[in-house]
């Protein structure tokens, strides 16, 4: 999986929300990561993850665009993340719980 860091998304969500860039790349590699769907926003779909870092622990809520390198490689570009509210964690927690 590779992700799509440049000066418009590099360390944003640790500035506006707490959330290092790489909490993001690892609740991406969460077992248990739970996709809400996507969303068109002004043409560009973006999707919405959530998924907790095993390593800072945090419950994440991720708000992402897919696009594809020039060697057809999956290119994640994070636009927002922050802490889970608590209705999305219950969200999460069931759905953990079930896959258990």
């Amino acid at each position: 999986m590779k992700f799509d860091w440049d000066d418009g998304n590099i360390n944003k969500n640790l500035f506006r929300h707490g959330v290092h860039d790489w909490e993001i790349e690892d609740a991406f590699l969460d077992p248990y990561r739970l996709s809400l769907g996507k969303n068109d926003i002004c043409g560009e779909e973006r999707h919405i993850l959530l998924g907790r870092s095993e390593i800072s622990g945090k419950y994440l809520r991720i708000v992402y665009s897919v696009g594809i390198t020039s060697q057809g490689e999956k290119l994640i570009r994070p636009i927002s993340a922050y802490e889970m509210s608590n209705t999305d964690k219950r969200l999460y927690l069931k759905k953990w719980d079930k896959r258990r």
